[in-house]
């Protein structure tokens, strides 16, 4: 399975260097929405909603971005 790695971007690039096996760039993109879910009900207070700005960008082992899933989508 091809890995993929999910870093997260608003006022600061955090980088995913470890990454995550999955299926193809369909599971990738659910994979990517199950992380934004979780990051806004665990942040949701410190953030006051205020997710505008916010992605998680998709990227191939080679570190080619692939997909942009902002946060204000889910």
């Amino acid at each position: 399975m091809p890995r993929y790695f999910f870093h997260v971007r608003n006022h600061v690039h955090t980088k995913d260097t470890v990454g995550t096996e999955v299926a193809d760039l369909s599971a990738a993109r659910r994979e990517a929405l199950s992380d934004i879910a979780d990051i806004r009900r665990t942040q949701f207070s410190m953030l006051d909603g205020h997710w505008a700005g916010w992605s998680i960008e998709v990227c191939d082992e080679d570190g080619e971005l692939l997909l942009t899933v902002p946060f204000i989508s889910n």
